[in-house]
């Protein structure tokens, strides 16, 4: 099941969004880390630059068998060999399970624009429960204003509705950064 409100626009529209390398950069994902696992995938546009800077390995998971698809199809193109894929949900226990394998170097996951998904408590309690115990994660969301896409703002969280559920999950707040769109 997807999460709601959670379809993505054209890949070409999608590309437009981001400078994956430049946002990386912002958010500390560097070649200290050996395992990185990126929660919502999409189409590769963080996942394949994750992969030329980690020390070991990405991971990558998305809800919907479309992405992961596409993702699998530009591993193969660009012979990438550190990149994991799953499809699922990390809130289910099977999936987690499978994640939970490589527990131990897991130390940076990332979470971006899902947030708005129906229990975003569990969500990041399950990403807390997968991350070793110094790792960090790095989470984007779409502002809270009008933008040329996003999820309805109604159920688009506002920074500080972040923070507190992402405190309430266990996390430390370190640092909050200002990115486009």
């Amino acid at each position: 099941m997807k999460y709601r409100d959670s379809g993505m626009p054209n890949e070409e529209m999608w590309s437009n969004f981001f400078n994956p390398s430049a946002i990386l950069k912002e958010m500390e994902v560097d070649n200290s880390i050996n395992t990185l696992l990126d929660i919502g995938c999409g189409y590769g546009t963080f996942l394949i630059p994750e992969s030329k800077i980690v020390k070991s390995k990405v991971v990558g998971i998305d809800i919907d068998r479309e992405m992961t698809d596409i993702c699998q199809k530009k591993i193969l193109e660009k012979k990438i060999e550190n990149v994991e894929l799953l499809t699922g949900d990390v809130s289910n226990p099977n999936i987690f399970e499978k994640i939970k394998k490589i527990q131990p170097i897991i130390d940076y996951i990332t979470l971006f624009n899902i947030l708005h998904c129906e229990d975003p408590i569990k969500l990041l309690q399950s990403v807390f429960n997968l991350l070793q115990s110094k790792g960090k994660i790095g989470v984007i969301h779409w502002k809270y204003e009008k933008t040329p896409r996003g999820p309805a703002m109604e159920i688009r969280p506002k920074p500080e509705q972040i923070i507190d559920w992402s405190t309430s999950a266990g996390f430390k707040t370190e640092k909050m950064l200002d990115l486009p769109p």
